[in-house]
């Protein structure tokens, strides 16, 4: 009989954590186990590249964007018809007021982090029982999983810093007692949690992120980058990430400014969405930089213009283990990214690319020094797998 493993996450929409479910997903073809999927909140992107060996559990899956204006909409009105066709507004009510207390006094308030428990109970449940279940995201689909989901074994995956990420140790602690195994996608990001949950130390391991190299250098030859225009002795940067506070982009701007200033000829493009794009467009405007920072949007695929570029640049506040930063690596690419925990170690891992500090000058001079530097050339497959066969023991 095939062993039974159960993946959820919060949503699938395109983000680098779906990514590398999606990778994972892929490569545990395997006649012994009958692999599902849920998305604790059944909309996303993604969901059209799931393969066909997973079953999704989803009744009606939605492929539409998470971060429209209707999608935004949606989610609160599902929550609160799930808060009271499941009568939770009691139950729910005291959590929700003490997360959001502890939040004012840590001053970090986040309306997500506040409801991820409330989305997960108000979440379809499903009755079948499974050998293994794995919350491969931190918050819902963690709650999901521990009080939810019927398994003989539960794992949870943590793809940030922790403490760095704002979620509340008092609230989170019964959660990662409960699981058999807490996985970390970098020996830093386990190193934070083993001293926010010292009673959870032996069960805190580092499970490195999937990538499918040959699928990255597939889709980046599949299609073209036309809003990138070349120039000749100009140097041609990227970003893909949320357009968000942790990803820094109030000082990528200061960064092209600063170069502007001292004559460096640089083009920066930026692939992705978020709550600050209008916020982001001021700043270029009364930075001067609207002809050399171009926020480009969403794209279906973003690796035609990860091929198109001649560094790939991820200066962020906080880091787990970037997906951008791998694929830019896979693709040959030349990379720069600020001296946190989690860049540190991945480019330390991949032998490649230019570490900053998190401020104009620094960045410009790292962009300057990674030009430089000879283009890299890595294969991360054999392990890869390796991780992929210890995850599969832990449905035994």
């Amino acid at each position: 009989m095939k062993k039974k493993v159960l993946f959820v996450i919060n949503t699938m929409g395109r983000a680098g954590a779906e990514r590398c479910l999606l990778h994972l997903l892929k490569a545990w073809e395997d006649e012994e186990f009958e692999i599902s999927l849920f998305s604790v909140i059944g909309r996303g992107e993604l969901f059209s590249e799931v393969p066909s060996h997973v079953r999704i559990l989803n009744e009606s899956p939605c492929v539409d964007s998470v971060f429209d204006s209707r999608a935004r909409k949606s989610f609160v009105k599902n929550i609160v018809k799930g808060v009271i066709r499941k009568g939770l507004i009691f139950k729910e009510f005291l959590p929700f007021i003490r997360l959001l207390r502890w939040q004012f006094k840590e001053k970090k308030v986040d309306i997500k982090k506040l409801c991820w428990k409330i989305v997960s109970d108000t979440a379809p449940v499903m009755e079948e029982k499974f050998d293994l279940a794995v919350g491969y995201l931190q918050g819902a689909a963690t709650y999901y999983v521990m009080d939810h989901v019927n398994a003989g074994k539960k794992v949870v995956f943590l793809h940030n810093e922790y403490e760095a990420s704002g979620y509340c140790p008092i609230s989170d602690r019964p959660y990662y007692e409960k699981a058999d195994r807490i996985y970390c996608v970098s020996d830093y990001i386990s190193k934070g949690l083993k001293e926010v949950f010292p009673s959870c130390r032996n069960r805190i391991e580092t499970f490195y992120n999937f990538a499918d190299a040959d699928w990255v250098k597939m889709r980046a030859e599949e299609g073209s980058a036309p809003e990138i225009q070349r120039r000749a002795g100009t140097l041609c940067l990227l970003t893909a990430a949320r357009l968000e506070y942790v990803k820094a982009f109030d000082v990528a701007i200061q960064a092209i400014a600063y170069m502007k200033e001292k004559g460096i000829n640089a083009v920066w493009y930026v692939i992705g969405d978020g709550s600050l794009r209008r916020q982001l467009e001021k700043e270029m405007k009364e930075q001067g930089v609207e002809d050399c920072f171009f926020l480009l949007g969403q794209k279906e695929n973003p690796y035609p213009y990860m091929a198109a570029c001649d560094i790939y640049v991820q200066e962020t506040r906080f880091e787990g283990f970037c997906t951008s930063i791998t694929e830019a690596v896979l693709l040959g690419k030349r990379v720069v990214a600020s001296d946190c925990g989690g860049n540190r170690e991945q480019l330390t891992y991949y032998g490649t690319g230019v570490l900053t500090e998190l401020t104009p000058r620094a960045i410009a001079e790292g962009i300057e020094k990674a030009w430089g530097e000879e283009v890299p050339q890595v294969d991360v497959t054999g392990r890869q797998m390796q991780e992929l066969e210890r995850l599969k023991r832990e449905a035994d």
